[in-house]
């Protein structure tokens, strides 16, 4: 009963995916009752990948020690809020600053940015950057304060992706969307590939993640549900390098 293995290697991860699909699954087997096509099924599938492809980029290109930011805005009781396009400009004049002090120092900037809208209509702006000495990063935004938050060295920042595109997923097409994509990055980020190959056997695949030396399993990885388009299974985990060798699976 053929099945597709999907491996994606990004940064210190390498997430497993076993799925059926419509060109290879299991000859006679009967999918579970298909969910109705409708939008709300296909928002919940461009979630989930947006979630991933987010995620991977993440980990292929920061680590520890490279810091999550939040920009915020200095405003008066009075002072109207910065308009969307006030708020693109203002952060566009902030990378075209720092990529001016990145080259001086010898480095390249990377980074990945979303723009916020809290509850009670503050504005921010979320970076995910390389490092840099702080200094820097207060003298290139002079719209308010600069929140500094360094990266773990777990290598996996899957809580920080989910909390992009939560935000992001809950004002897409609304008036509180700030911007046209879920989120804007670099030109010069890694962009990690994954590798797909059919296994045949006797047998479907089982929702047993398989460790490997130099690996931890990721718990809160592993998942195991039913595609709501193709009504077939489908299995995924995370393995997290301990080590800075890599290893081929």
């Amino acid at each position: 009963m053929p099945y597709i293995e999907a491996i994606t290697r990004a940064g210190r991860t390498v997430e497993v995916e076993k799925y059926f699909s419509f060109q290879v699954k299991p000859k006679g087997m009967k999918r579970d009752k298909k969910q109705e096509e409708t939008k709300e099924a296909q928002r919940k599938v461009n979630t989930r990948q947006a979630e991933k492809t987010l995620r991977r980029l993440i980990n292929a290109n920061f680590q520890g020690g490279d810091y999550h930011l939040i920009l915020g805005y200095k405003r008066g009781k009075d002072d109207p809020y910065r308009t969307f396009d006030e708020m693109k400009a203002d952060v566009q004049l902030f990378f075209r600053k720092l990529r001016k002090e990145y080259k001086e120092l010898g480095k390249e900037l990377k980074y990945i940015q979303v723009a916020e809208v809290g509850e009670r209509g503050a504005r921010h702006h979320h970076v995910i950057l390389n490092k840099i000495d702080t200094d820097i990063l207060q003298k290139c935004w002079p719209f308010g304060r600069v929140q500094i938050y360094p990266l773990d060295d777990s290598g996996q920042y899957a809580e920080l992706a989910a909390y992009f595109i939560k935000y992001t997923d809950k004002y897409m097409n609304t008036d509180k969307a700030t911007q046209s994509k879920r989120w804007n990055c670099s030109r010069n980020l890694v962009r990690p590939v994954t590798k797909k190959r059919v296994i045949s056997g006797s047998n479907m695949f089982r929702p047993d993640p398989k460790e490997k030396k130099g690996y931890y399993l990721d718990k809160e990885s592993v998942y195991t549900g039913i595609s709501e388009f193709t009504g077939y299974a489908y299995f995924t985990y995370t393995l997290i390098e301990l080590e800075s060798k890599r290893l081929r699976i």
